[in-house]
């Protein structure tokens, strides 16, 4: 196959035609509608869409790079060619929609790991059809899923520092602050919960060791529930830090 048009090498990413019409005319349909609302600040909101619009090409080239590392890992996962590999991930509808929500959340990351996951995950879609449910699964979790969100995941896997062999547990404020968040914190715990990445522990499950050392008082006025690693924490993980997620 021709280099040029191998989706390793941004055959499926348009950075200079249409794509950058796209950024250019939403900056400009935007400064258009500050400029009508507030007539005084034109000329300052006419110059802030001209230093923009040099943001552009940078935001497509980093579009274009995570692409390329998704499809790539996706591709050595599959041990496939790049046609059979595009031919297999856009061979019906359901797996062509699952293929375009994991391009969209490549793009829109920073973290390297994630796409990667991503592309792991994509590659199950290459597959026959017993892990392309599981592929659907995992690539929503992780385009739900960004850096924030990671740092309290690995925060739930660690152990007690007093007591060797005990999981850490955690209350709300304990996590807001070991992550450096607000009350956004709660934004991910609900987030997570859902995802199966962390679980609130009942208060019945809590051994007296537990209650004792996390401070966990009886479900009442002043009930502060603890949280822990939930039924896909562990998976999450290694999906995310692994070079061989799902099998050939």
């Amino acid at each position: 196959m021709d280099e040029q048009n191998d989706p390793g090498n941004g055959y499926l990413v348009g950075t200079q035609g249409t794509s950058k019409l796209l950024v250019d005319t939403a900056i400009d349909g935007t400064a258009a509608i500050l400029s009508a609302l507030m007539p005084s600040g034109g000329p300052f909101i006419a110059a802030g869409a001209t230093a923009l619009k040099g943001v552009g090409p940078m935001l497509q080239q980093h579009q274009e790079r995570n692409m390329n590392l998704m499809i790539t890992e996706g591709r050595r996962e599959a041990v496939t060619t790049a046609d059979d590999f595009v031919r297999a991930v856009t061979s019906d509808p359901e797996r062509l929609l699952a293929f375009v929500a994991a391009c969209d959340a490549a793009r829109r990351t920073a973290l390297d790991d994630k796409v990667k996951a991503l592309g792991r995950a994509v590659a199950g879609l290459a597959h026959d059809d017993a892990l392309v449910d599981d592929s659907i699964i995992w690539i929503n979790i992780f385009a739900q899923v960004d850096a924030p969100y990671v740092r309290m995941v690995e925060a739930l896997c660690e152990t007690d520092p007093e007591h060797r062999g005990y999981s850490r547990l955690w209350k709300r404020h304990e996590l807001r602050e070991k992550c450096g968040l607000t009350a956004t914190a709660a934004v991910l715990i609900n987030t997570l919960t859902a995802l199966g990445l962390m679980r609130q522990i009942p208060y019945e499950e809590l051994s007296q060791h537990d209650r004792a050392r996390w401070g966990v008082s009886a479900p009442g006025p002043s009930y502060s529930p603890v949280y822990g690693k939930g039924p896909l924490t562990d998976d999450f993980l290694h999906r995310l830090r692994s070079t061989n997620a799902n099998p050939a």
